[in-house]
């Protein structure tokens, strides 16, 4: 069946993998790296205070009082925050006298005005003067990566390295943590590849790859090396079990494959592959947080809550795995347990919106509006406030109607681009409510232009084409959407019904469809689908079986009505009988479940 997605989001759906912020791996390296060449440069490494206390770090050699006056005055424009003035008084002294003090001053001057060109020249100023300062040959092939001239920017690295107190592993590494930093994706992945390669026995620098994928958010990539160097620190630690830094690095690269397995929805897989893992280290308390995630991912709630209570009861200040009890349990409608939670994280200072945000929730799923709209009135942080907005709208919508509505959600200020996206689909969903589908679709296409790679807008919007029987449009959206994840099960789902129905493309359907089971083996219309597409082939007897198993799992109107037909065929009439009888009066508004055994019989 096509599953057509809530008009709200599913509570579960919304907030895990929010709220814990991944930590790049930067405690891996022995020794404290400088910050990555960039404008988003650790701020202490570029802050007037930082700058004040290197002046110590000045030119010993005799300057003229021309020249000691040109310095005073720069340090004088530091002291008054005006780093840019000061950078372009220092800079043509520096550039004159050749004195290395007084060049490395230039750099970290350069370092603070967000210039770009400033911070590449005095960089090649430093490198000329003191050759032997590995800290400039750094600084050099992070903006030869950041412009794209990768070859020189390996170059560079080697002087880096050989320059460095660093062991290989720690600059692979910290170069992994930089780069990405620094430099775009294609630029940043095509220089870590080749220094993969320039040392293609070094685990770090299999890690070191793996790692900048996962930030990239090429999670394909982060995958396959991420596996690699997992195998290979899993052995350095078996054989040594001394080997601290390989340890630490082993345990970063199973946390960040967890990430990268549940970014590419491909739980399942994820959990299988870190399994093994995750027995072995029960006291990992992150990765165990994130194992939960892939298990809700994948559909296992149970095993998911089971994981997250054992986090709260070693981690009593884990209030991740915490909110995600109580969202389990909401989406369960166990009510008072998931609320007495949220109450509790609401005296959490960096936890009152959220759970401010899902005890309106609660209230709202238990039609307690007034106290719903009360919650959600207390959000004043932008965190959840568009949200709590998309939902007062959807309280008040019956009374004020669809002009008011719209009127109120124009009003909003939505800041960041994911906000007004959301603002756009909550204007789609109630112009849809209303019955102005083309309306809708407008709104998806204002989204879709502010992020043309969210896969859940192309999905939504497909729904209305189809319902507006616009197949070729409908099928155009879900080809784009798997395009930008091959991997989302709702777009194969939909996409591989969508042929069955259609009787057509069946061996592409099978592909599909056999893809989303994979991904996510318990998913019952992803079941009904495999199971319709089956009945469509003429395969009953396997036909029958995906259906039973989607029924266990939900008891939906719309597996009813493919089971009882496909028992039908299969000469089961008195099974297809009892089965109508047992269920049809759970579903009194589906007319073609209630006249099915009529139809079937004629």
């Amino acid at each position: 069946m096509i599953q057509k997605k809530r008009q709200w989001p599913a509570v579960f759906v919304i907030c895990l993998g929010v709220f814990l912020n991944l930590t790049a791996c930067s405690q891996l390296t022995e020794k404290p790296e400088e910050p990555a060449l960039s404008p988003d440069s650790e701020a202490a490494e570029r802050s007037p205070e930082t700058i004040k206390e290197n002046q110590a770090d000045m030119p010993t050699a005799k300057m003229s009082p021309q020249t000691m006056y040109q310095i005073l005055l720069a340090e004088m424009l530091v002291q008054k925050g005006e780093n840019s003035a000061a950078f372009g008084v220092l800079y043509p002294v520096a550039a004159e006298t050749r004195d290395p003090k007084l060049v490395e001053r230039v750099f970290q001057l350069s370092m603070s005005t967000y210039d770009l060109s400033a911070i590449k020249e005095s960089a090649k100023l430093w490198r000329d003067v003191s050759p032997d300062e590995a800290v400039a040959w750094k600084a050099s092939y992070l903006m030869s990566v950041r412009e794209g001239n990768v070859q020189q920017g390996i170059t560079f690295w080697k002087r880096y390295q050989a320059l460095s107190t660093n062991t290989l592993a720690q600059d692979l590494i910290a170069s992994s943590i930089r780069v990405p930093q620094t430099a775009p994706a294609e630029y940043g992945l095509s220089f870590l590849t080749a220094l993969q390669k320039l040392y293609p026995n070094e685990p770090a620098g299999i890690y070191g790859l793996g790692a900048a994928a996962e930030t990239y958010g090429d999670y394909p990539t982060a995958i396959q090396y991420l596996e690699q160097a997992a195998s290979l620190y899993k052995k350095e630690v078996e054989k040594d079990e001394e080997a601290f830094v390989a340890a630490k690095v082993y345990r970063e690269t199973n946390r960040l494959l967890a990430n990268a397995y549940l970014k590419s929805n491909q739980a399942t897989l994820g959990m299988k592959r870190l399994e093994d893992y995750v027995d072995d280290h029960g006291d990992d308390w992150l990765m165990q947080e994130r194992y939960a995630r892939l298990e809700v991912k994948a559909g296992f709630y149970q095993k998911a809550e089971k994981r997250y209570l054992r986090i709260i009861k070693n981690e009593p200040k884990a209030y991740t795995s915490k909110l995600s009890v109580a969202l389990l349990r909401l989406e369960r409608d166990e009510f008072a347990s998931a609320e007495k939670l949220l109450k509790e994280l609401k005296g959490v200072p960096q936890y009152r919106s959220s759970a401010l945000y899902y005890l309106g929730v609660s209230a709202q799923e238990q039609n307690h509006l007034k106290q719903s709209k009360e919650y959600y009135e207390m959000i004043k942080s932008n965190d959840y406030l568009v949200d709590a907005k998309l939902h007062i709208a959807e309280i008040e919508f019956s009374s004020i109607g669809l002009k008011k509505t719209i009127e109120n959600l124009n009003a909003v200020k939505a800041i960041s681009p994911e906000d007004q996206i959301k603002l756009y689909r909550g204007k789609a969903i109630f112009y849809n409510l209303s019955g102005e589908k083309e309306k809708a679709i407008e709104e998806y296409d204002q989204a879709l232009k502010i992020d043309k790679n969210q896969v859940e807008l192309y999905l939504m919007q497909a729904m209305l084409f189809y319902d507006l029987e616009l197949f070729d449009r409908y099928e155009a959206n879900l080809k784009q959407a798997l395009t930008i994840d091959p991997n989302d099960v709702d777009v194969l789902n939909a996409l591989g019904y969508f042929y069955a129905e259609q009787k057509r493309e069946l061996e592409l359907a099978t592909k599909l469809l056999d893809r989303a089971l994979s991904l996510a083996p318990n998913r019952f219309y992803v079941l009904d689908s495999r199971g319709w597409l089956a009945y469509q082939k003429g395969q009953y007897q396997e036909a029958e079986s995906y259906l039973k198993r989607a029924l266990k799992i939900q008891l939906d109107d719309e597996v009813l009505i493919h089971l009882i037909h496909t028992q039908w065929r299969l000469n089961k009439k008195e099974a297809a009988t009892r089965l109508w009888k047992k269920y049809h009066s759970k579903f009194p508004d589906n007319q073609r479940l209630q006249r099915i055994l009529l139809d079937l019989s004629s």
